[in-house]
């Protein structure tokens, strides 16, 4: 049974974590431009959004509370007093005058409904604003990381002459090959990296 020495493990190790970078940048920098394209972009700002959140949710308690007192607010009081004026229920047909106030506290109440499914969905959106920017911040800045690692790493390809010795290859713009270590390439390597890593 072959054992790996501690160069041969760093060295498989440097290989997927190579890979494993450039998968990640090929999967991030499209969803990142995805997320500036204007179709993700904020279509009004988070305190325009609150405000007319708020807006909607008094809206909606105002609407009830009107429909509770209708009876004391003029002209509305006049459905009230009429409807228990026996003279006036004559006159006007009392049928007529109960589908009338049933119509205006049915408008107060389609009102207040409505009102409300608008909050919810501006809060929807507002939320779904700070999802957003939150993501494409994130995303901007683990992007921004792999690139600094990938650079590094490209470095110490440099340095140590792993490229040029085929233990790594750098992935073209078609694909990635990875290349397997003859047993003259690994002990070239070896010779190379002697002062970085003991045997």
């Amino acid at each position: 049974m072959s054992l790996t020495t501690l160069k041969d493990d760093l060295l498989a190790e440097f290989r997927e974590e190579r890979l494993m970078i450039n998968d990640q940048l090929e999967i991030l920098d499209p969803l990142g431009t995805s997320l500036r394209m204007p179709a993700a972009q904020n279509l009004y700002s988070s305190t325009s959004l609150f405000i007319a959140e708020y807006c909607s949710y008094v809206g909606s308690v105002a609407a009830i509370v009107f429909a509770v007192t209708m009876h004391r607010i003029y002209p509305f009081s006049l459905l009230n007093t009429v409807h228990y004026n026996p003279d006036a229920r004559s006159a006007l047909a009392g049928t007529n005058i109960t589908l009338l106030s049933a119509s205006v506290y049915a408008l107060a109440g389609v009102f207040a409904i409505g009102l409300l499914v608008i909050a919810r969905l501006v809060r929807s959106v507002r939320l779904k604003n700070d999802i957003l920017r939150n993501a494409g911040h994130d995303i901007k800045i683990i992007v921004s990381q792999h690139l600094l690692r990938r650079a590094a790493m490209e470095a110490i390809e440099q340095r140590h002459l792993l490229a040029t010795t085929g233990i790594v290859k750098i992935p073209s713009s078609q694909g990635r090959v990875v290349g397997t270590p003859s047993a003259t390439d690994t002990n070239g390597l070896h010779n190379s990296m002697s002062h970085v890593v003991p045997a």
